[in-house]
């Protein structure tokens, strides 16, 4: 029996979850939260404002770039899902797919759904790749030392992700939608 379908179908599940207005209301307030953290800081540096202010800021901005991280990465699987399920059987795909890295699959289901080729170091994967990556140090924070010269490097992969993240899913969206190739 063939993984593949014989014609795309395209469909809806039971029930729709609104990832895609949550994840884009989630990107304005982490946009607020962001802006907001940068004046406290600023205002801070002349005196306009008291350190739990800012603290306040930068609180505020951390939680709303959490719920869109985690938010962007439960759209992006399901987006990736839900082509995948167009053109191939979904039982066939849970088995052999289903526990897939996430960045694997939006590099290999394209070329075998569409026979479309996703570049490794195209700028929509490469987002991806950071995403993923400050999105797991929330979701699996490892312990380290007071001085790490990760904690740094971890803040900077964050807040970026964060503010790449409208850009992560629309190229990524822009890589479904683009044509197939003649055959």
């Amino acid at each position: 029996r063939s993984m593949k379908k014989a014609k795309p179908t395209f469909g809806h599940s039971k029930f729709d979850y609104r990832l895609a207005a949550i994840f884009r209301r989630a990107v304005k307030e982490f946009e607020v939260a962001d802006a907001d953290k940068e004046r406290a800081d600023r205002e801070y540096k002349t005196g306009k404002l008291p350190p739990e202010a800012v603290f306040a800021a930068l609180e505020r901005r951390t939680e709303t770039g959490v719920i869109l991280l985690m938010t962007a990465g439960a759209l992006l699987e399901q987006f990736i899902y839900s082509y995948a399920v167009t053109f191939l059987e979904a039982e066939s795909f849970e088995e052999h797919l289903g526990k897939t890295q996430t960045l694997t699959k939006w590099l290999l289901l394209p070329k075998l759904c569409e026979n479309k080729e996703v570049s490794e170091d195209d700028p929509a994967i490469n987002n991806l790749r950071e995403l993923i990556k400050a999105r797991n140090a929330v979701v699996h924070p490892k312990q380290k030392e007071l001085g790490s010269k990760k904690v740094p490097t971890e803040i900077a992969r964050f807040l970026s992700a964060c503010r790449n993240a409208a850009t992560t899913v629309d190229g990524l969206v822009e890589i479904l939608k683009s044509p197939a190739p003649k055959a």
